[in-house]
């Protein structure tokens, strides 16, 4: 099996990624807590987020549950990756509000496509694409490299730039999205990661702090 992630070859930040860190751990806490429950079908119906019956505090309980160990691992990698120098330029308690705010947008737009769908939404990949958004915007030139892998092993690398790393994935979504039509495809909301994407772009003029820029090498 082929596959290929995005993976970061500048320094990493400085300031350690708190927020960012306790995500990942909420997260994956949360996914073993819940995955292994006979009634799990019944958890996500009622804490996901079900665009015929949408509640606030179902968009924040959706972001922390996964239909699987593979769902969960992709989201977690991708925070891990562009979370952590966001984190670092925004601050913490930015940072966090960011991520909400992204969850929020990815929801509302992926309910304005269908909003009598009542297949329930869960993941936390809006959120993770509005911060893959605000990277993109923050650190446009950072060195990045297209890593293919072979099962577990990495085979060849194409360096790029964050700006087409993350553009490129952002408008893969987009077809996807537009391909799907409406709620999901393939048990994927594309929207909502249209949505979430968007919404770290919308922000970023809002939040960003022009401070010294890290080397990305």
């Amino acid at each position: 099996m082929f596959f290929v992630l995005p993976v970061e070859e500048g320094k990493p930040p400085r300031r350690f990624p708190l927020v960012n860190i306790l995500l990942i751990a909420l997260n994956t806490y949360v996914f073993f807590e819940t995955a292994s429950q006979p009634d799990f079908d019944k958890l996500v119906f009622h804490y996901g987020f079900t665009p015929a019956h949408p509640h606030v505090q179902n968009v924040i309980s959706a972001m922390f549950l996964h239909a699987g160990l593979l769902h969960l691992l992709g989201n977690m990698y991708f925070l891990y990756v562009f979370g952590r120098n966001v984190e670092a330029r925004l601050g913490s308690f930015t940072y966090l509000w960011v991520y909400l705010a992204a969850g929020l947008g990815a929801a509302y737009l992926q309910y304005s496509i269908d909003p009598h769908s009542k297949i329930p939404m869960l993941g936390a990949s809006g959120a993770i694409s509005g911060i893959c958004g605000l990277y993109m915007a923050m650190f446009p030139w950072a060195k990045m490299r297209w890593q293919f892998f072979f099962l577990i092993f990495p085979i060849f690398a194409i360096p790029s730039r964050a700006i087409f790393v993350v553009g490129l994935w952002f408008a893969e979504q987009y077809l996807f999205a537009i391909m799907a039509g409406s709620a999901a495809s393939g048990g994927v909301a594309f929207w909502a990661h249209v949505g979430g994407f968007l919404t770290g772009l919308a922000l970023y003029p809002f939040v960003f702090v022009d401070k010294p820029k890290r080397s990305n090498g």
